[in-house]
């Protein structure tokens, strides 16, 4: 192979991996290196009534894509349930709360787990006040602000269900709130996510 067909074969393959680093695939590859810092930031929040300062700070510094990955599996460097890696399964909000809408939780479960179910309800809150923050400025087509000023809505209050829910260990509660708050993110995302 002559040097021009090195040079023009090295030169495409270095200008498709550039092209790799920029596309939002290569973007979730990295971002699991930031989990930490994100989950962090978010369970930060938890336990306490986060201010309006607090809630801008983050939304300002992360993405509200990088935000929502606190509801991923704990493996694929979500939040978790629980303080203890596997200890509840699944270790993820997102597919706890499924879980939780699909099937009530029971009394033993509910004692164990009510707190950490709590916290999964705090979790969500602390986004839905984030989402708040990333509303659109400007109708396009379907992505209407006032609708994702609803999803917003429907995602707070079903938080703060599944937080009461879980500490008066209520199983229809929790199984209402859960399908509440998981409703409000698939609706959401069959209109904004791209």
């Amino acid at each position: 192979m002559n040097i021009v067909k090195k040079v023009s074969v090295f030169g495409s393959l270095f200008a498709l991996g550039l092209f790799a680093l920029v596309t939002p695939e290569a973007k979730t590859a990295f971002y699991f290196e930031d989990a930490k810092e994100v989950n962090a930031a978010v369970s930060k929040l938890v336990g306490k009534n986060p201010d309006a300062k607090a809630i801008a700070e983050l939304a300002k510094k992360y993405s509200l894509d990088e935000l929502m990955h606190v509801f991923k599996f704990r493996a694929k460097g979500g939040l978790g349930v629980g303080e203890t890696a596997g200890a509840i399964t699944p270790d993820g909000i997102e597919a706890k709360l499924q879980g939780l809408q699909k099937k009530e939780a029971d009394k033993a479960d509910l004692a164990k787990n009510g707190k950490a179910y709590a916290t999964m309800g705090e979790v969500s809150l602390i986004l839905a006040e984030i989402s708040e923050a990333h509303t659109p400025k400007d109708k396009k087509g379907e992505k209407d602000p006032k609708k994702w000023k609803e999803f917003v809505e429907k995602m707070r209050t079903g938080s703060k269900d599944l937080i009461t829910a879980s500490n008066k260990s209520d199983a229809k509660g929790l199984k209402k709130a859960a399908k509440e708050l998981n409703d409000s993110c698939i609706e959401c995302h069959g209109i904004f996510r791209d």
